[in-house]
């Protein structure tokens, strides 16, 4: 028995169901993956075309902005400039919904519904600039007054390239634990400053650190103000536009500081075995990179400048490398006296200043 025949397909496209808005300064930006079949689930020929409406809160309809071509089963997005009335305030919530047409323009039904917020747009962050420091990145810009209650800075720093260091490490760092693995795209989100006796208002505070930024990094840098406002069960975001970026290699110029309490104790060669030495120790440094740490002596006896005695050479191997906050200087004659001094090392090869002298006699008995 031959199946009955079946009326032709309205070639209507399946509803979108993942329909997404973000506005960034006077622009909404829709996406979507558009539909591969139609209702009959048969696969869609060709291009789709999809009309964007845009509704306002007191409006009874659905107002169409634009009508886009899409291909079946692929993503898709559409930029909507807002009209003058749309961005100036007050800010407000308005809606979007995508429409699958045949070419009859009839539809399925709407898309799942999104919202953004009209208005006017928080000022855009202008004068944006880094700047390495010890502790990370400092980001400066130009600070505004008179911002609505909620806005907040958000800065964006994407990594351009793989870890490369400056220079290479002449020593490993004796930092026991690796670096955990650094995403590729990093928000920061920067507060203002909370009204006070001087401020009236919260306040932009136009500058903020990076903390996370690692060296031997090339990132970029772009900031946007932020505002958001609880529409119902959603928070709802407004971005101002973008600041232009700005880009920064971060190079380690940043030496250890000084070693703390060093401390010198002369052995005569009687106590020990026939041999005289000074036995060296200092409070261990606590930057995260250190390397290694070099000794430095004077001859006051010989009248000799003060030089590097250990590790020896230009640099030092891993089995000289001295990486214990101790030396033990066996190199020394009876009777003479001895000025010391210690610095510290770091992995990129940053020596740090000279910790305080101290001086000893060796002991002749």
């Amino acid at each position: 028995m031959e199946a009955a025949p079946q009326p032709p397909s309205l070639q209507l496209p399946k509803p979108i169901s993942d329909l997404t808005a973000a506005r960034t300064g006077n622009q909404v930006h829709l996406a979507w993956n558009t539909p591969k079949e139609n209702t009959d689930h048969l696969k869609l020929q060709g291009t789709v075309q999809m009309r964007v409406c845009r509704q306002q809160q007191a409006a009874t309809s659905c107002e169409t902005v634009a009508t886009v071509s899409a291909a079946p089963g692929k993503p898709a997005q559409y930029s909507d400039a807002l009209p003058p009335a749309l961005a100036s305030d007050p800010v407000r919530p308005i809606t979007y919904r995508i429409f699958g047409i045949n070419k009859h323009g009839r539809s399925a039904g709407p898309s799942n519904v999104v919202t953004v917020l009209a208005g006017e747009a928080p000022p855009e962050v202008r004068n944006l600039s880094v700047q390495v420091v010890e502790r990370g990145v400092v980001l400066r810009w130009q600070p505004v007054s008179d911002l609505p209650p909620g806005t907040s800075i958000q800065i964006d720093r994407t990594l351009v390239t793989p870890p490369v260091s400056a220079k290479p490490a002449k020593t490993k760092s004796l930092n026991p634990l690796p670096r955990s693995k650094e995403p590729a795209q990093q928000k920061l989100r920067v507060s203002l400053i909370p009204a006070d006796a001087q401020h009236a208002a919260p306040t932009d505070p136009g500058i903020a650190l990076d903390p996370t930024a690692q060296f031997g990094r090339q990132y970029t840098y772009s900031a946007s103000r932020v505002v958001q406002q609880q529409v119902g069960q959603q928070v709802l975001q407004l971005d101002s536009s973008q600041s232009p970026v700005v880009q920064v290699a971060t190079r380690d110029t940043f030496p250890p500081a000084a070693p703390l309490g060093l401390v010198a104790v002369p052995v005569s060669a009687g106590m020990n075995n026939g041999t005289p030495e000074v036995d060296l120790s200092w409070s261990a440094n606590t930057e995260p990179d250190l390397a290694q740490y070099r000794v430095y002596r004077l001859d006051v006896t010989a009248n000799q400048p003060m030089h590097r005695i250990a590790p020896q050479g230009s640099s030092a191997s891993a089995t000289d490398a001295i990486v214990a906050p101790a030396y033990r200087d066996v190199h020394v004659q009876a009777g003479q006296t001895y000025t010391y001094a210690v610095t510290a090392v770091d992995a990129s090869g940053n020596e740090g200043p000279q910790s305080a002298e101290v001086s000893v006699t060796v002991p002749t008995s």
